[in-house]
């Protein structure tokens, strides 16, 4: 009975240990007032992760959540977000084929409420992560902020969006003018 109980304890030990490999972060970005900035939620070191669960807070004085798209990442993933709450987004994601590698995973639209130089903590709150064998994986958070600037950062990917849009378009008429 012993050395069951020491067996079981191991694998634990085990599974917690080789867990403390992948971090849950979201980046530093900024933003225009009155625009919308897309902030995404990055999985560094994921080994077939499962499920997910995040709270996400913000203060709704300078920030308005307005949706939640998959990473990614989470392309795969089934993903269900809750965004009514004032000052906090809720994610759950699930993806029985396993979330591996870094990246973002999801990404949060908010609109910019507040006035220039405010700026918003954007917390990592109770965060649950399995595995596909649904085993708990204990995984550090790391906190990101909001500024509110006068001019949107390339960050917030409307300006490299709009870049990649206008090559597509300038391969595409290439390709066309020479049929």
């Amino acid at each position: 009975m012993k050395r069951m109980m020491l067996l079981v304890s191991l694998l634990c030990l085990v599974s917690l240990a080789s867990a403390q490999d992948m971090v849950i972060s979201v980046s530093d970005t900024t933003g225009a007032a009155e625009s919308i900035v897309e902030v995404p939620i990055n999985l560094e070191g994921a080994e077939d992760v499962g499920s997910m669960d995040i709270s996400l807070m913000y203060d709704p004085a300078v920030l308005q959540a307005v949706g939640v798209e998959a990473g990614e990442l989470g392309g795969n993933a089934y993903i269900e977000s809750n965004t009514a709450s004032e000052g906090k987004v809720m994610i759950a994601l699930a993806d029985s084929s396993g979330i591996n590698g870094d990246g973002s995973v999801a990404v949060v639209s908010f609109k910019v409420l507040g006035d220039v130089g405010s700026s918003s903590t954007l917390t990592l709150g109770d965060v649950a992560v399995h595995n596909t064998d649904l085993v708990e994986v204990i995984s550090p958070t790391i906190d990101g902020t909001l500024s509110v600037t006068e001019e949107a950062s390339e960050s917030a990917g409307y300006a490299g969006m709009l870049l990649m849009t206008i090559g597509a378009i300038a391969v595409a008429l290439l390709f066309v003018k020479r049929r």
